[in-house]
C-alpha cells in the first residue's frame, strides 16, 4: 500500500478532533479534585518532548486493519458493523497490556466502515478513533484506502473554507445547522460569483455527513486545483424539518417549503452567488436523493441540474406514493424529450450494484433513455454505503455548470 497515502492526515482526523492524541496525557488516572479547586488542562507536560499518537484503527501495510479500545475494567469486548459497513462480525477483541483490547481485520474490501464496540454487553464509543454522526447515532469509523483513488484525501492544494451557519426557520420556529463550502480565493476576489451546489444527506444523517464522512471539500478542492470542476459553493443543508410543538414534541414540517422559502433566500442573500436556474444543482443520498429529485423536478424555474444517488423512490415519472408517501407527478416536464432536455442540463442518477434499488432504477432510467431523455445512470461497486455515494460526487461534480 501507499505510505504517503496510507498515512494522510484524513483517515485519523474527525469532526471532533484533527490532531492526534496524546495517549499517555489521555490514559492518566481521575483524581476528584477538593471542592473550590481550580481545573486546569495543559496538552502535553513537557511539549517540547516527543510523545505516542492514539490510532486506535491502524491501516497495516497488508491492507488489513488493527483497533485497540483501552478498557481497563472489561471482562469481554466485541467488535461489530454498524448499518451496511458490511461486517461480518462481531469479532471478539483480545485484551493485551495496558488495559487495552485488540483486533486485526484482513480480508476487507477498500472503503468506509461504521463501527462499534460492545463492552461487557454495552454499546460504546472509542474516544481515541474519529467519530461521526451516522445510522442515527454517534458511531466510530474507519476507512481502508482504495490502492488506485486519491481524489478524497487531504492533499497540499490550496483549500476552501468551511462555514457554519445558523439559520432561523420561521416554518419551523427554531434555528437550523447548515455547512457552507466556499472555494479557494471566494474572500480574496469579492465582485466574483459563485454557482451553487445543494447536497443533502441520507435517513440516518445530518448534515455534516457529507463533509466528515464523504469529505466533498477534500474532493472539490482537489478538483479545483487540478482544473476538473468549476469552482462553486457547496451547502449541506439538514434534511429534517423538526418543529417543537409540545415539551419534547416534534413533527416534521415539509421540508420542500424551508428549502425553497427559507434557505434558498438566505444562501443567495448572504454569499455571492448566481442565482438562476443555470447555476443552481441539487443533489443527494438516498433520503436526499429523493429530496433532490422532487425539488428539482417540481421547481425546474429554480433548478437545471439534478443528482440523486441510491433513491428508494427510483426514477418515475408519476408516482402515487411519490416522496415518503406524497404523490408526485412530473409529466408535464416530461410531456416531449425535447422540453424536458431543454430545461434539465443535467440528470445523474446512480447506486450501488447490491443495492436492492439498483435493479427497478437502472430499468427506469434506461426506458426514459431509449424515449430520447437525457437521464444518464451510473452503476457502482457496492451497497447502500458509502462507497457508492462518493464515487457518484467524483464523477457528477466535474460536469456541472459547463
Amino acid at each position: 500500500m501507499n505510505k504517503e497515502k496510507q498515512n494522510n492526515q484524513m483517515y485519523h482526523s474527525g469532526m471532533l478532533y484533527f490532531d492526534p492524541i496524546y495517549r499517555e496525557h489521555s490514559r492518566e488516572p481521575v483524581d476528584i479534585p477538593p471542592i473550590n479547586a481550580v481545573p486546569a488542562f495543559t496538552m502535553h507536560k513537557n511539549p517540547h518532548e516527543p510523545y505516542k499518537a492514539v490510532r486506535g484503527a491502524k491501516i497495516n501495510d497488508d491492507c488489513s486493519v488493527t483497533l485497540t479500545i483501552h478498557e481497563p475494567e472489561a471482562r469481554e469486548v466485541y467488535l461489530a458493523g454498524k448499518g451496511y459497513s458490511l461486517l461480518e462480525g462481531p469479532y471478539m477483541m483480545v485484551q493485551n497490556e495496558n488495559g487495552y483490547f485488540t483486533v486485526t481485520l484482513s480480508g476487507l474490501h477498500p472503503g468506509f466502515y461504521h463501527i462499534e464496540f460492545i463492552v461487557d454487553g454495552v454499546r460504546k464509543l472509542n474516544p481515541e478513533m474519529p467519530m461521526v454522526f451516522g445510522c442515527s447515532t454517534i458511531v466510530n469509523f474507519f476507512e481502508i484506502p482504495f490502492p488506485d483513488e486519491d481524489y478524497y484525501i487531504l492533499k497540499k492544494v490550496p483549500h476552501g473554507t468551511l462555514r457554519f451557519e445558523h439559520i432561523w426557520s420561521d416554518i419551523c420556529d427554531r434555528y437550523r445547522g447548515c455547512w457552507v463550502y466556499t472555494p479557494p480565493g471566494y474572500d480574496k476576489h469579492p465582485d466574483k460569483r459563485y454557482p451553487v451546489l445543494y447536497i443533502q444527506h441520507g435517513g440516518g444523517e445530518n448534515e455534516a455527513a457529507w463533509i466528515w464522512t464523504a469529505r466533498i471539500n477534500y474532493i472539490a478542492d482537489n478538483y479545483i486545483a487540478e482544473g476538473k470542476m468549476e469552482e462553486m459553493i457547496i451547502v449541506c443543508n439538514t434534511g429534517f424539518a423538526p418543529k417543537e410543538v409540545g415539551e419534547d414534541i416534534f413533527v416534521n414540517e415539509s421540508f420542500e417549503d424551508v428549502f425553497i422559502k427559507e434557505i434558498l433566500p438566505f444562501i443567495d442573500s448572504n454569499y455571492r452567488t448566481l442565482p438562476d436556474r443555470l447555476h443552481r444543482a441539487m443533489a443527494g443520498l438516498s433520503m436526499g436523493g429523493g429530496q433532490s429529485r422532487f425539488i428539482v423536478h417540481s421547481h425546474p424555474d429554480l433548478f437545471a441540474w439534478l443528482g440523486q444517488f441510491s433513491s428508494g423512490a427510483g426514477f418515475v415519472v408519476k408516482s402515487p406514493d411519490g416522496y415518503y408517501g406524497n404523490p408526485s407527478d412530473f409529466s408535464d416536464l416530461f410531456k416531449t424529450p425535447e422540453h424536458y432536455n431543454s430545461l434539465m442540463k443535467l440528470t445523474f442518477i446512480s447506486c450501488g450494484t447490491e443495492d436492492p434499488r439498483h435493479s427497478y432504477t437502472s430499468k427506469q432510467c434506461q426506458e426514459l433513455a431509449d424515449l430520447g431523455y437525457n437521464v444518464e445512470y451510473h452503476a457502482y461497486p457496492g451497497n447502500h454505503e458509502w462507497e457508492p455515494w462518493r464515487m457518484s460526487l467524483r464523477d457528477f461534480m466535474p460536469k456541472l455548470f459547463k
